[in-house]
């Protein structure tokens, strides 16, 4: 039998003339899954990366986020059917060389950081792009728990705010997307936005390219106008990048 539990975090101080209160809510599983159930289930996971001409400048950014989904490939368990996506106004498939998920080996990740290696920045962004494609892909495995990760720098200027929720009705329900910025320019709403829509968590305020990918914790976040934190749930497993 399986039993769950919640527990829910929450500061309890608000400040003068404050009206908003955020809390963090841990579900936890314990015991043996439900007899018949099954404990193999497929995970799919796309890494979504920006590749516009802001990635490049300043160029450590650029090699930053380059290491940074290099460290994510190597988080993908083993098995899990994957691939990599970039984008600029338009969105492509970097790896693999088809249209079709790949099972993560040591061979597909070896593979998959190499392209990653040799990217070049060039170009404009179009998130909703890069949204379409992943969702594309992920009909490859449609019985598979989906997930996405999305790193960007910049604004989606290339495209109406009306196109970006278009491809995100179109994507909800299909998969569950996590966004990253990186660097300082990102806009906050825009991610705000998509990771709503897709039950997934977003990155603030701005934080250094080494934490986008959650291997070390994030320093505290100091005060801005830009930036409210919130917390949400989400009832779609967290899938392979999480440990």
């Amino acid at each position: 039998m399986t039993s769950f539990t919640a527990e829910t975090y929450q500061n309890e101080y608000l400040p003068l003339d404050g009206s908003e209160v955020n809390a963090v809510v841990t579900v936890a599983a314990t015991g043996n899954a439900p007899e018949g159930s099954s404990t193999n289930t497929q995970m799919a996971e796309i890494l979504i990366l920006d590749m516009s001409g802001s990635m490049g400048a300043p160029r450590a950014k650029l090699k930053a986020a380059k290491r940074a989904a290099a460290v994510a490939i190597d988080c993908v368990r083993e098995g899990t059917l994957f691939a990599v996506v970039v984008g600029n106004e338009e969105g492509s498939v970097l790896y693999p060389q088809t249209t079709a998920l790949v099972p993560a080996s040591p061979q597909t990740r070896e593979d998959a950081r190499t392209a990653v290696a040799r990217l070049r920045s060039a170009g404009g962004t179009a998130i909703g792009e890069w949204l379409a494609l992943a969702c594309e892909l992920f009909e490859d495995a449609p019985d598979a728990i989906c997930h996405a990760i999305l790193l960007t720098d910049g604004q989606d200027e290339h495209e109406t705010r009306e196109d970006l929720e278009g491809v995100l009705q179109d994507c909800e329900g299909s998969f569950q997307c996590d966004c990253r910025g990186v660097g300082t320019d990102w806009e906050v709403e825009e991610l705000r936005l998509i990771s709503s829509a897709l039950l997934g968590r977003w990155a603030g305020p701005p934080v250094r390219c080494r934490y986008v990918c959650g291997r070390r914790r994030a320093p505290a976040p100091r005060s801005s106008s830009r930036w409210r934190p919130r917390s949400r749930t989400s009832p779609i497993a967290r899938a392979p990048l999480t440990r």
